[in-house]
């Protein structure tokens, strides 16, 4: 005869005696420990952390009659972008950049008023360059400094500033062993709602569980960091020149501290939730 108590919805299992009805399930081979009275507990982790890592991307388009006058302006206004940010980001800046070049075609319009493009390098009106500037700064105090200054520059396509969390083992450390200690205290506290007598631990795996349905398997979860430290202080950017570089056949390319500043628009940073869970049994007996 065996009994299973559920507590807290299904957050504890307790079982006593020999008898499953797991042993009866073909090609079951059942744990060592199943014929014993246990407790199972699945514990669980929920931390907010703050993120460590702000992206976002911009692009600088221009469209000239020859191809080389065209790249050439567009990765004119990308390096002006890329000093621009350099100088409010500092070390802190990962920077790839990627160019596309599109040829333009004449155009005609047929009888019926359809425009169509007259295909052939004979038709050729233009070209249209595109650099595009894919950015990941690594101090999220400086990110919305770094996006202004890529903004005041003027790209003609900009996507928002995303912000992640790198994760790392000392992360899934932290928070595996918050997950287990709430384990532990689901456990004693079965114990003590149902007068039995918490035991050694038998069984410790990642995962959802449960341990008595999967003992031998488990799904993954997902892990939480702990919180970083806070942010250093913005660094004071008053003083500083204009930032200028030069282009094509000499031209001067400026960008100045007035025209970042009034573009440095919030970028509020909210934490991001992230979980975890163990499945753990321990060993069961009656109290005295």
């Amino acid at each position: 005869m065996s009994m299973r108590v559920l507590l807290l919805g299904g957050t504890f299992a307790l079982t006593l005696g020999t008898a499953s009805a797991q042993e009866q399930q073909s090609g079951f081979d059942r744990p060592y420990w199943l014929n014993r009275s246990v407790i199972e507990a699945v514990g669980r982790a929920e931390l907010e952390v703050m993120p460590d890592r702000a992206t976002f991307s911009i692009t600088f388009e221009e469209t000239e009659r020859e191809a080389g006058e065209a790249s050439a302006k567009a990765a004119d206004r990308a390096r002006l972008a890329v000093a621009a940010m350099r100088q409010r980001g500092g070390q802190a800046l990962e920077i790839r950049s990627s160019v596309t070049m599109q040829a333009n075609y004449e155009e005609y319009r047929t009888r019926e008023g359809v425009v169509e493009q007259r295909e052939g390098a004979e038709n050729i009106r233009s070209y249209t360059a595109r650099v595009q500037l894919d950015v990941e700064v690594t101090d999220i105090a400086r990110a919305s400094g770094v996006r202004a200054a890529a903004l005041a520059v003027g790209p003609e396509q900009s996507q928002p500033l995303q912000f992640s969390l790198r994760m790392t083992a000392e992360h899934q450390r932290r928070v595996f062993a918050a997950a287990a200690a709430d384990a532990a205290a689901r456990g004693r506290a079965a114990a003590e709602a149902t007068g039995a007598r918490l035991g050694p631990l038998l069984v410790l795996q990642e995962g959802q569980g449960p341990c008595l349905g999967e003992w031998y398997g488990s799904r993954p979860g997902t892990y939480a960091a702990a919180p970083p430290p806070p942010p250093p202080p913005a660094q004071m950017l008053d003083s500083l020149p204009a930032i200028m570089v030069t282009g094509a056949r000499g031209r001067q390319l400026q960008v100045t501290q007035e025209q970042i500043d009034r573009l440095d628009l919030p970028a509020d940073i909210a934490p991001m939730r992230l979980h975890s869970s163990v499945c753990a049994v321990y060993a069961a007996g009656a109290t005295g």
